[in-house]
């Protein structure tokens, strides 16, 4: 099977969620047959075709048209790939859907949140989401599959070992909070500060790994409560490192506040986890938010422990229970970790697309 993905939004090797997913999914289908990405400017790599570019603060009519211009562009590279069926991410607004029309062959729409192309939803023959019933419309729902994203098991893994990072770090023996991920408001670091200012008098430490555009408002806040050597700040580092710098925490928190986030905002938080996949993946006791979609993939108490979405007091109490209770942080990471394996693997989701593929080639 010859694979075309279609992400011409996304940079790698890059440093956020986004590159991430792209990443993982071009290197999971390769397993079940050769691949092609179309990547934005700036991309390089085996396989990888960089021919778009990031449009997220145009106007949706330029996006459009960015992705006429982008369809041309790659024509080449695609014709002579000579793919047999398509994966497009939905920001890609429509790339995907053309090559699909003039091709004749089958695509496969992933739809993030309230960015697409009509065109793509209604030439797809199949649309996968993590909440369908959220973000792809009704008028073309029934093409839509639930799926779910995942963790790199083999990247992620309890037997990393942390004493590298806990020492370059000077983290020295306190009780080390964890997060991963980019620094703007929808991910919560203000209120982990928050709750940490709650739990000052403990002997705790927060290592913020990655960077971003809130960066400095984090920092500010952390002075401003005066914890600035509670927290160390590892900046941006490649995907590859994150799971050595994250098997030198205790645990790990994913305060996400959805109501920061565009594509959730009356809808209820849209994306699956990733960072809680990887924290999981990892064997790390974990926090995250008390919302549907993760409610759906996980049990209180059992995998991790939910809180509030901007809860600082109750990111506290969860903080300080799993510094307590010590077996009882392990026993929730060990389930929490066999339900990840279980279910939420980039190769299970890399095997679930390659079963819709099969059945649109068969029904063409």
């Amino acid at each position: 099977m010859r694979i075309l993905v279609v992400a011409t939004d996304i940079v790698l090797p890059g440093r956020h969620g986004g590159s991430t997913h792209v990443r993982e999914l071009v290197d999971h289908l390769g397993h079940h047959g050769e691949t092609l990405l179309l990547a934005s400017r700036g991309s390089s790599g085996p396989g990888i075709a960089p021919v778009g570019r990031p449009m997220r603060s145009f106007p949706a009519a330029l996006r459009h048209a960015d992705a006429l211009r982008t369809f041309l562009d790659a024509g080449q590279v695609v014709h002579e790939f000579a793919p047999e069926v398509i994966y497009e991410r939905c920001t890609s607004y429509g790339v995907g859907a053309m090559f699909s029309r003039e091709l004749g062959i089958p695509l496969l729409s992933m739809v993030l949140d309230r960015r697409y192309s009509w065109l793509s939803l209604i030439q797809a023959n199949r649309i996968v989401a993590t909440d369908p019933s959220a973000v792809v419309p009704a008028a073309v729902r029934h093409k839509a599959v639930k799926v779910s994203w995942g963790a790199n098991e083999g990247r992620f893994h309890p037997g990393i070992d942390g004493r590298t990072a806990r020492d370059r770090f000077e983290l020295g023996d306190a009780f080390v909070i964890g997060y991963a991920g980019t620094f703007r408001p929808w991910h919560g670091v203000d209120v982990l500060v928050r709750a940490m200012e709650r739990l000052r008098d403990e002997n705790m430490k927060v290592l913020l790994i990655g960077d971003g555009p809130g960066r400095a408002d984090i920092e500010a806040l952390v002075q401003s409560t005066g914890q600035r050597d509670r927290f160390v700040f590892t900046g941006a580092v490649d995907y590859g490192e994150v799971p050595e710098l994250l098997a030198a925490v205790d645990i790990a928190a994913a305060p996400f506040e959805p109501r920061f986030h565009k594509g959730s905002r009356g809808a209820g938080f849209v994306l699956d986890p990733l960072k809680v996949f990887e924290y999981l993946a990892l064997g790390k006791p974990s926090i995250t938010v008390r919302e549907p979609n993760i409610e759906a993939l996980f049990r209180d108490e059992e995998d991790l422990l939910l809180v509030t979405p901007g809860s600082d007091r109750e990111l506290a109490e969860a903080i300080a229970r799993f510094e307590r209770d010590r077996d009882f942080a392990a026993a929730t990471a060990e389930r929490g970790r066999t339900k990840v394996l279980a279910r939420h693997t980039w190769g299970a989701h890399a095997k679930q697309l390659v079963g819709l593929f099969d059945e649109m080639l068969q029904g063409r």
